[in-house]
């Protein structure tokens, strides 16, 4: 199958928010052709980027979902929600709650010709939250599926809910960031902020020079989150999520 029609089949999985019936090729594309694939997607869809996702920042993902590392994924400004609001969802929709550390661009990151260091990715910081990233996968085997699939759809983005916004913390603080979750009033495994990639500073850099390296960069105003850092588990309908990060306060969702 050509590129056109994989691009045409996840983005008509993405609108109708129910997963493929099959895939769409019997095997995976490499990950340089999957990450084109899910810019292929985003073209299709002509929803309004609004920034990125890394996908399984945490030793903890990665074995989960077989990955051998992070992955880029996709997040658009019709699926960003605040604090306490409402997430819409379906009943066969997945709802994997993942707590992370948002960043927002003051600037610009284009591309050129030799990598980004931590400290200029981070001067180039406007804020930063404690978010919940919703991942629902919409390939037909769901997490079983391989991970380039996961790349082709978006990183598995669903959505995500931001909490306030604070200004940068110091480089040291994003490792040692202690976040905590309550499910339903009942208290989930915690986690620190080393557990995504070393830290969300060093998260952001990754995404930043992956991008470089396609040719692509971030920009003012988007949003970058950076990988679960605590416990990541599926939501019900109507459950009710609380996450508290040391520094930025909280973060709250019902579906």
């Amino acid at each position: 199958m050509n590129d056109t029609a994989v691009i045409a089949a996840f983005a008509a999985a993405r609108k109708s928010q129910s997963p493929l019936a099959q895939l769409p090729e019997d095997v995976p594309p490499g990950l340089d052709r999957a990450f084109r694939l899910q810019c292929g997607v985003t073209r299709e869809l002509g929803w309004t980027q609004a920034g990125w996702k890394i996908g399984c920042t945490s030793e903890r993902a990665q074995k989960a979902l077989n990955a051998t590392g992070p992955f880029p994924g996709t997040m658009f400004t019709n699926r960003v929600y605040r604090s306490g609001e409402a997430f819409p969802t379906t009943a066969e929709n997945k709802r994997v709650v993942e707590p992370e550390v948002c960043f927002t661009m003051e600037r610009d990151l284009p591309p050129r010709g030799k990598p980004y260091g931590v400290d200029e990715v981070m001067a180039a910081v406007a804020h930063v939250c404690v978010a919940i990233e919703v991942v629902n996968p919409r390939t037909p085997r769901g997490f079983g599926d391989a991970v380039p699939w996961f790349v082709v759809d978006g990183g598995l983005n669903e959505g995500i809910v931001l909490g306030e916004a604070r200004k940068p913390l110091s480089r040291a603080d994003y490792a040692a960031l202690r976040g905590e979750v309550w499910w339903n009033g009942r208290q989930m495994q915690g986690g620190v902020g080393s557990n995504a990639l070393g830290g969300g500073d060093l998260a952001l850099t990754w995404l930043a020079n992956h991008l470089n390296g396609h040719g692509m960069g971030l920009k003012e105003g988007e949003i970058i989150t950076t990988g679960v850092i605590t416990e990541f588990f599926s939501a019900g309908l109507k459950d009710d999520i609380e996450v508290r990060f040391e520094h930025l306060g909280e973060v709250t969702v019902k579906f």
